[in-house]
């Protein structure tokens, strides 16, 4: 699938073409051995063989990986995906960190918005660039090039619309992981009740990969990323058809060289819908629900928590934070520098808050421009990004038009796929181009690829 490129991305073919023949040494004639000495007797022409090894080897193998790798960060994105199929050597190279650091430090990555669902014919994608202002979508294979013996359980997910309805993005280097990505059991799943797994989808090779679950299956959970780790915590325990809404406060710590999960310290209270952020190494569990619970059923109506959790993972302790000053419940945030921004629900309106971790305070900023009143159901999902210096809020499920129809009103032009963005620095809104498909269930991040 194309994303957008700016014109330092642009693919020189015959540049990439000469590299990688580098790789290889044309095998010489017989004419040519004869005359170098090689296969003759004595001890001169076994000199001469092994000089002319060293002559004719391919200068491009001979460099050290350090070396190798300050050539190979300088290829476009676009090329990437080919480059890693050259040679196992190529592949190790352009998968390590210190290739990814580097192609940072030179400024070779530009980050990219990335929403994954569903999307007509089964699961899609779809990139937004900054720079070029543009959506690129389309699926994320097709079942014609699936190897079905050894990637038979992609086709379940490929086929279902609400595979990534309860899952969480986390980021790590130019891979996207989707946490809790599950559906009931398919025909190719093996059977044995829901399908909840960890996939990662490399925005370099297009490829998606399944790893192992969470040890504990849930639905409405916080996730975040600190120091290559990802924390989970809350949420609903997810056991197929036996789901429940009853909170719990189970945390995990997912390894990802290991493809371990462990648990961690649990949070001190039960948060269901909640949402994870991650601050100068605290992770944040923000907001969610609270319901009660009389002779083992969860009791209507239940309670917006306003709240925040924060977690140290160097004393793996639990600590409270300020709470939000007017209530509301928290639908979407995101992280730019030591600030989160919250977009909050008042049961008739949206509002948009910031929240200084250093500061300990809250400030309202202004609110996105959708009509009020609005009473929010729970079809509307919004996602919220930072790219830069502007926050982005997406609608990846329902429509608003429904909402405004259902109010009394006909009002038109807040479809499906809004986008919504703030400029932190100019402190305006604007509304960039629409999500090319939507599905209740997509998932988004940034990814600095």
């Amino acid at each position: 699938m194309a994303t957008g490129r700016s014109n330092s991305n642009n693919c020189h073919s015959g540049g990439l073409r000469r590299l990688m023949k580098a790789c290889w040494t044309p095998p010489r004639s017989v004419s040519q051995q004869r005359s170098h000495g090689i296969g003759q007797e004595g001890g001169e022409g076994e000199g001469e063989e092994e000089a002319n090894d060293e002559e004719t080897a391919p200068f491009i193998s001979l460099l050290p990986d350090d070396v190798f790798v300050e050539c190979l960060a300088r290829l476009p994105r676009s090329s990437l995906q080919a480059s890693m199929m050259v040679c196992h050597r190529w592949h190790d190279l352009l998968n390590s960190n210190e290739y990814y650091d580097l192609r940072r430090k030179i400024g070779k990555l530009e980050s990219m918005l990335y929403v994954l669902g569903g999307g007509g014919g089964g699961l899609a994608s779809a990139v937004y660039s900054k720079q070029c202002k543009v959506w690129k979508a389309g699926l994320l294979f097709s079942t014609r090039t699936i190897n079905i013996s050894t990637n038979a359980w992609l086709l379940d997910y490929h086929t279902s619309h609400n595979s990534l309805l309860y899952a969480q993005p986390a980021v790590l280097d130019n891979k996207m992981f989707i946490i809790g990505a599950g559906l009931m059991a398919g025909p190719n799943s093996g059977g044995g009740g829901a399908l909840n797994c960890t996939l990662i989808y490399d925005t370099w090779t297009k490829s998606l990969v399944r790893r192992s679950p969470m040890m504990c299956p849930r639905k409405k959970f916080a996730c975040c990323v600190i120091s290559s780790r990802i924390y989970v915590a809350g949420g609903s325990l997810r056991r197929g058809s036996c789901s429940t809404r009853e909170a719990i406060v189970n945390a995990e710590e997912y390894v990802p060289e290991l493809d371990l999960w462990r648990p961690i310290s649990n949070m001190p209270r039960k948060r269901y819908g909640c949402l994870g952020a991650a601050v100068e190494g605290i992770f944040y569990v923000i907001g969610g629900l609270k319901f009660g619970k009389k002779n083992g059923f969860s009791v209507q109506p239940y309670a917006y928590v306003s709240s925040m959790d924060s977690y140290d993972p160097k004393t793996n302790t639990w600590l409270k934070t300020k709470p939000l000053p007017v209530g509301g419940c928290v639908i979407a945030c995101s992280v730019m520098g030591s600030c989160i921004y919250m977009l909050c629900s008042h049961a008739v309106e949206l509002s948009l808050w910031k929240y200084d971790t250093r500061k300990d305070s809250y400030t309202r900023i202004k609110s996105p421009p959708i009509p009020s009143p609005l009473r929010m159901d729970n079809v509307i999902k919004f996602c919220c990004v930072t790219m830069g210096t502007c926050i982005y809020i997406v609608q990846v499920g329902g429509s608003i038009d429904d909402l405004l129809r259902r109010s009394g009103r006909c009002a038109r032009g807040q479809k499906e796929g809004l986008v919504l963005i703030y400029d932190t620095k100019l402190q305006e809104w604007s509304r960039g181009p629409d999500l090319p498909f939507v599905r209740n269930g997509a998932t988004c991040a940034v990814v600095d690829c």
